[in-house]
């Protein structure tokens, strides 16, 4: 299972789940499980920081939870709303904090020039 948590620029805090799915593609990440929480429960759409984790089985004791880096998917949802936006990314057995733009380069527009 996964999880997320959101920090607003208006410091209020949201949390999601990912919602697995037969059907792959029918699944929910968590980034999107709080970010849909933000907008709904607070018409919040500044993102200052987000950031997903993966929690071990409940059967592995001894696993951690893990920060995890956030898929295609989520990267542009998260840089439409918010292109300020940090992110929490794995970096080796620490985690870092990088700009949105920064892990998706030559973002698609729909402006002119692509």
């Amino acid at each position: 299972m996964a999880g997320a948590a959101l920090r607003t620029r208006s410091g209020k805090i949201f949390t999601g789940v990912n919602l697995d799915a037969y059907l792959g593609r029918m699944a929910v990440c968590a980034e999107a499980v709080a970010l849909g929480r933000a907008v709904v429960e607070a018409g919040d759409t500044g993102i200052d920081t987000i950031v997903a984790v993966r929690h071990p089985p409940p059967a592995d004791k001894d696993g951690a939870i893990t920060v995890v880096s956030p898929c295609g998917a989520c990267r542009e949802l998260i840089f439409d709303y918010d292109p300020k936006a940090h992110v929490i990314v794995p970096n080796g057995k620490r985690a870092a904090v990088v700009a949105i733009a920064d892990l998706l380069p030559n973002k698609y527009s729909r402006g002119a020039g692509g």
